[in-house]
């Protein structure tokens, strides 16, 4: 350690600026405390003193005036016992960037700065900047190369690093050596000939030997497999959907539409899903451009379809469809417009509930078939599954037929084609309709109940208009149905309807 690293100052540092740095030193580093410290620290004051005699003009002329030539100024400095100023005058004007490529270039070469061969007595702060400096400019160009994408600015920058000699001393080499290799396995863009590049320039290859850190070095080769990974699985998505990696790669790299792949996703089981899990993984880890270009910005997108089921449109139609049944099928509704819609609901619970049970036996069959289905569906113009979703359509729509009536059936059918119509243009987006329209959604939610309400008002009017009161027509005719029975009769129990109080008068 120099004369000038124990009291924190430069060579070129008067004697006035010395006596005040040794006195602050000083009181930290009392004789009776610390007498090794102190003694240090007085050779190193006295030290410097000597040293400052040299007038600082002299250094100055010798800096900026003697000769034509650094070489030449250097020369004369070391005659005049000044080199050490010059070469502390040469760092301050390479850190302020003051000299140009070729001075800085031959002050590198003449003083070993940044190596294990330069003057001790530099002060550290400086080497230090100088340091930071010179690195900095070494990754700066690399560093905008990957993130332009640009191949042959990234190849040109890495060439021109034998510029910068003091990169291949220790122990730089070895801070660039893992600096470059986390900077290729962070990085968004990958190039086989950057990495093939790299690898020759930096001894990095196949061996135990190689210089690579390892665990950046597993990472690397994994991107550098990524072109021939992701060809890959573009072919399984291109391949009839036998296994469940076939079917998460087309899920995922298939080019289909989210309207079309959400409508894949409801046919996926647990297994599809866990290969999808796994195929995302390596695609965000190692293929982040392509994840970035999936819908919503990431390879996760799918995130919610496998545990969400989409059921509310069977549920929504097969209670419609309960209703009219029952609506229809009734031969007279005076008086009885709440309890056939209350028998109708008891049916619609029923088949949903049946519907529910049946569907939890049928889908995990109909995957076996999937691969024909997939056949048999590019035939269709609608492109529906003929197995999964058209043989359960036609077992409901048959049942509701055979239990009520075709009416009912065709209520059924045609529920789920409106509400696949109104679906379909919601579903071309990544985030909910909910999300995207919040305060339409709110809306959506009180104008729904304000319908319901209205029609429960609306069936209730309709529903007493085929009522009479209990004193209704008994003047009229002195002899009525009810008034010949005891008012026990189940038949006669307010509030009556006007065929239980007039009997067969109300058909005249």
């Amino acid at each position: 350690m120099t004369c000038w690293n124990v009291l924190g100052l430069t060579p070129d540092a008067d004697s006035r600026t010395i006596k005040r740095q040794y006195a602050a030193l000083l009181k930290k580093t009392r004789p009776d405390e610390d007498p090794e410290g102190f003694q240090r620290l007085r050779e190193a004051y006295e030290a410097a003193l000597e040293r400052s005699q040299a007038p600082q003009e002299t250094v100055e002329v010798v800096v900026e005036h003697r000769g034509e030539t650094l070489d030449q100024r250097y020369q004369a400095a070391m005659q005049d016992g000044t080199a050490l100023f010059f070469e502390v005058h040469l760092l301050h004007r390479s850190i302020e960037g003051e000299l140009s490529a070729e001075d800085t270039r031959w002050a590198f070469e003449t003083f070993n700065w940044l190596t294990a061969w330069q003057r001790l007595e530099l002060p550290a702060e400086l080497v230090e900047k100088l340091e930071r400096q010179h690195r900095a400019a070494l990754q700066q160009p690399l560093r905008e190369a990957l993130a332009h994408k640009d191949e042959a600015a990234f190849l040109a920058a890495y060439a021109a690093r034998d510029q910068h000699a003091w990169v291949h001393n220790h122990p730089h080499a070895e801070w660039f050596n893992q600096w470059l290799a986390r900077l290729l396995a962070q990085s968004h863009y990958w190039s086989c000939a950057v990495f093939d590049a790299v690898c020759a320039g930096q001894d990095w290859h196949g061996g135990a030997d190689h210089t690579c850190p390892p665990g950046d070095w597993a990472l690397l080769l994994r991107r550098q497999q990524g072109p021939l990974f992701i060809a890959r699985q573009r072919a399984l998505a291109a391949e009839p959907p036998f296994t469940p990696q076939q079917r998460a790669a087309r899920l995922l790299l298939a080019p289909m539409s989210l309207n079309q792949r959400r409508a894949f996703a409801e046919r996926l089981d647990q297994d599809d899903w866990k290969a999808c899990q796994a195929l995302s993984a390596d695609i965000y880890a190692d293929h982040v451009a392509l994840a970035e270009a999936m819908p919503g910005g990431t390879v996760y997108f799918w995130q919610g379809w496998d545990t969400a089921t989409d059921t509310w449109p069977w549920i929504v139609a097969l209670v419609l469809g309960c209703l009219v049944g029952v609506l229809v099928k009734a031969e007279r509704l005076a008086g009885h417009v709440i309890p056939t819609m209350g028998y109708g609901i008891l049916w619609a619970l029923a088949a949903v509930i049946g519907a529910g049970l049946a569907w939890q036996v049928w889908r995990p069959l109909a995957h076996q078939y999937r691969v024909l289905d997939e056949r048999l569906s590019e035939r269709m113009p609608l492109k529906l599954l003929p197995i999964r979703d058209l043989v359960p359509g036609v077992v409901l729509a048959g049942a509701l037929g055979y239990i009520f009536s075709p009416v009912a059936s065709l209520t059924l059918v045609g529920a789920l084609a409106l509400i696949g119509l109104i679906k379909r243009p919601f579903n071309n987006h990544h985030t909910p309709w909910t999300v995207r329209h919040p305060r339409w959604t709110t809306g959506g939610m009180v104008l729904a109940v304000l319908v319901v309400i209205a029609l429960y008002a609306g069936l209730l009017l309709l529903d007493r208009q085929y009522l009479v009161t209990r004193d209704q027509g008994l003047q009229q005719w002195a002899e009525r149905l009810c008034s010949r029975m005891p008012r026990t009769a189940p038949e006669c129990q307010a509030p009556a309807t006007e065929a239980q109080w007039y009997g067969q008068e109300a058909k005249r």
